[in-house]
């Protein structure tokens, strides 16, 4: 199953993620007789959950090579390679580097 479009691979599994708390929060209210309504409204929040999905898939899916505009490329990475299949054979504009401040060690 093969998909390039991180869109898309973010919204299937933002759906996955608000049926199964939904679920759990309808179950959660059937058990306390809790307003279902209430609960669902304070605790399922999209926008937060379809952030961290973005996040977490930008960082370990997504090709690291700039394009044109010196924005990141939206690809899907390829062959277990930091790139997308066109950023594997040229990286015209460069790669984006991740800073890590350094860290002294205690020694």
């Amino acid at each position: 199953m093969k998909y390039k479009s991180i869109n898309f691979i973010t919204s299937h599994l933002s759906e996955i993620i608000n049926k199964d708390a939904d679920l759990i929060i309808k179950n959660i209210c059937e058990d306390y007789s809790l307003d279902y309504k209430n609960a669902k409204k304070k605790y399922i929040n999209n926008n937060s959950i379809n952030n961290n999905i973005k996040n977490m898939l930008d960082s370990k899916i997504r090709c690291l090579g700039i394009i044109k505009s010196g924005c990141q490329c939206a690809r899907t990475r390829k062959n277990n390679s930091e790139f997308c299949l066109i950023h594997q054979k040229s990286l015209k504009f460069g790669k984006k580097h991740n800073f890590y401040p350094n860290v002294d060690s205690p020694e």
